[in-house]
């Protein structure tokens, strides 16, 4: 049975448990994360909390609605079991009538039937880091390399940014205005999740300082159990002319090479984006984002 619970008759002890035993764990899934990015959010959970869905839910003009926060790539259906696409359909199914609109990305274990519901599947590239260094370096295309050097070459280096204010500042600075979902509040949401992840020993902020000490391209990294996922990265114009941004990802690379760990890049499928992070021999997997469209006229045209 899939019951619907709306935020204060979840449980946040079995759910946190049924996300951290998930055969799709992601840190995106668990209740300290939701909090901050979706407050209020509700639920779909089985009998015993070995199935749970998170719904992202929102109210406006008096309709509610469900949609993806920001910072927040992989959502959808979690299960302590295997996963089917019957099971998937069943809790997308069991949404309240009451969500008249739903835009909505589930995770990389979802393939739910098609049932009239509008599906499109997304790019996310992961780097398997298990192996040597030298091992993933064969497998770096021949520009990446390129840039690597290029970056060594103008004298920069990695370290850790330990100034969060710095961090953010320099992000919205140079943050491209081209990226979707840039809104006004997300650089307020950006410090409360990323401070959140600091103190839970969970992330990290690393940053290419050039010979003078000045920042050229920074990026926010959260560990959680095998997987790093890299989640939000800038360049200055100097950085992106000396292409900092491959130093960083061969810095992060080497540091955590030989490790069970898969490196998540996150995306993505902007083309440039894709061709970044395929320099580095990462492969491409899908995850499907859900849209349904239920409501009133003339709304619903406004919503196509």
């Amino acid at each position: 049975m899939i019951r619907y619970l709306n935020h204060t008759e979840i449980d946040p002890i079995r759910w946190d448990h049924c996300i951290g035993n998930s055969n799709n764990r992601l840190i995106y899934a668990f209740t300290w994360w939701l909090d901050i990015v979706s407050p209020g959010w509700d639920a779909l959970v089985n009998d015993d909390y070995t199935v749970v869905m998170p719904l992202t839910c929102r109210k406006k003009a008096g309709i509610y609605y469900l949609a993806q926060p920001l910072f927040t790539q992989q959502l959808g259906v979690f299960s302590t079991g295997h996963l089917t696409p019957a099971v998937v359909s069943a809790f997308l199914n069991a949404i309240p009538a009451k969500f008249r609109y739903t835009d909505i990305q589930l995770n990389y274990l979802n393939r739910p039937r098609h049932d009239g519901s509008e599906v499109q599947y997304r790019n996310n590239y992961t780097l398997d880091l298990s192996r040597s260094y030298a091992g993933i370096a064969a497998g770096f295309h021949r520009n990446c390399r390129r840039n690597i050097q290029k970056a060594s070459a103008a004298g920069f280096h990695v370290d850790n940014i330990t100034n969060l204010p710095d961090f953010i500042a320099f992000v919205g600075d140079n943050l491209e205005k081209k990226v979707h979902n840039l809104t006004h509040g997300m650089l307020p949401l950006m410090r409360v999740i990323v401070g959140a992840s600091i103190e839970k020993g969970m992330g990290e902020l690393k940053g290419v300082y050039n010979t003078s000490g000045e920042l050229m391209a920074a990026g926010w990294f959260v560990n959680d159990s095998n997987r790093c996922l890299f989640i939000v990265c800038a360049s200055n114009t100097t950085g992106k002319q000396n292409q900092a941004m491959h130093l960083l990802i061969d810095s992060v690379i080497r540091a955590k090479a030989g490790k069970p760990v898969m490196l998540d890049f996150t995306g993505s499928n902007m083309p440039g984006v894709a061709y970044f992070n395929a320099g580095f021999g990462a492969v491409n997997g899908t995850y499907p984002s859900i849209r349904r469209n239920a409501l009133p006229w003339p709304l619903k045209l406004l919503k196509r």
